[in-house]
């Protein structure tokens, strides 16, 4: 049978434990909020392999033509057996042998209100997720469209509170295209997740070289 001065001193033993470990918790919890590898897209994150989910001869056959040579990096496309997205853009370095994910994107055919509403529906699973980390809201014209018709509307989460173009970030988007344009590329309008990194950043601003 316990004294009472041992069972104070259990007691007093057992808060100590429960509050190192509700420590442990919380620094837990803030090194995940700063992490992007921990957000995933269709079960996928930066820095998995992706021959964790698609053979070495279907990555080789995704592959997006978007450049005549090779560039450091590519993209591979995945349309297959997906849930939440229509399709996902992978990218991936030349050469790396082990096809670690450096960039994540997932798009989401969606035009009008619906793409909004599912935009700020995303947002806000992200604020939930990564509390610690800084929103900005964006609208600007698209690159792609000299005209500057079509536009992006973007809700960027930066992990890093400096916010630099070249920061690692998640990017919710919903791009509306103009008539002009959806006549003579075929696009439609979307919505885009983007799970960005500073490799990638750093390669699109060298003009994907």
């Amino acid at each position: 049978m316990l004294t009472q001065v041992g069972y104070s001193e259990r007691v007093l033993f057992m808060r100590i434990l429960l509050a190192v470990f509700l420590l442990i918790l919380s620094l837990q919890s803030t090194i995940k909020a700063e992490d992007i590898r921990d957000f995933e897209i269709e079960g996928m994150s930066v820095g998995d392999s992706l021959l964790d989910y698609m053979s070495l001869e279907k990555i080789n056959i995704s592959k997006r033509n978007y450049f005549d040579d090779q560039r450091n990096y590519y993209v591979v496309g995945l349309a297959d057996n997906l849930n939440s997205y229509d399709v996902l853009d992978l990218y991936l370095k030349t050469g790396d042998k082990k096809y670690i994910i450096r960039t994540i994107g997932g798009v989401l055919d969606l035009s009008g209100p619906k793409c909004f509403s599912k935009k700020d529906e995303i947002a806000i699973e992200l604020e939930n997720f990564f509390p610690n980390i800084v929103k900005e809201e964006f609208e600007k014209s698209h690159e792609f469209d000299k005209s500057n018709k079509s536009k992006q509307y973007q809700t960027v989460f930066f992990l890093k509170n400096t916010k630099k173009a070249n920061d690692p970030h998640i990017r919710v988007e919903c791009s509306v295209w103009s008539e002009d344009i959806k006549k003579k590329t075929g696009f439609s309008d979307s919505l885009n997740v983007v799970a960005m990194t500073t490799e990638i950043l750093d390669w699109i601003y060298s003009g994907y070289k």
